[in-house]
């Protein structure tokens, strides 16, 4: 990932932004993204995927909201990239070593839906306020790094716009 990149991201800040691959590999962050998306028990685990904590955390600690509406819509979009990668190892392992840790991603790995990524409006839990924050995501490609995309948030509510700010107040304090 190149210097401008990450310069773009910085800029986005305060509003939440990363550059996935099409395994949800995170490839890219800026710091408005690793404030709302903090999961204290995967801190420090080096897993740099975010299915990853979404499916194998308790509930209570997943940052999605409406993990019953969200994960499953993630998978989908996950089967959709497959289709190209079918037999390459590397996404082979990934997706067995993902179903032995959740019994929910295989469950939903097995139904065999497949959805493009898309904009949508997405409930978050942050542990630093205890609120819920609702954004909206817009998915873009990224030209010259093919099958990754650029996810942008943005706050889908006043409230919402109160909380992101409350959040980057507290990291630069």
């Amino acid at each position: 990932m190149g210097p401008e990149i990450q310069d773009i991201f910085d800029a986005l800040d305060p509003h939440p932004a990363v550059v996935y691959n099409a395994r949800y590999d995170i490839l890219a962050t800026n710091p408005a993204y690793r404030d709302l998306f903090v999961v204290p028990e995967t801190v420090g685990t080096g897993i740099r995927n975010v299915l990853w904590p979404l499916f194998t955390v308790s509930e209570e600690a997943c940052p999605v909201v409406h993990r019953t509406q969200e994960l499953p819509i993630m998978v989908s979009t996950l089967r959709g990239a497959y289709g190209r990668h079918t037999g390459e190892p590397a996404w082979e392992s990934f997706v067995e070593q993902l179903s032995a840790a959740s019994p929910y991603f295989a469950e939903l790995w097995r139904s065999g839906d497949v959805a493009p990524p898309g904009p949508r409006v997405k409930t978050f839990r942050h542990w630093a306020t205890t609120g819920e924050i609702r954004m909206t995501s817009v998915s873009l490609s990224v030209n010259g790094l093919p099958e990754c995309r650029i996810v942008a948030y943005t706050p889908a509510d006043e409230e919402s716009g109160e909380r992101v700010a409350a959040l980057r107040r507290r990291r630069k304090a």
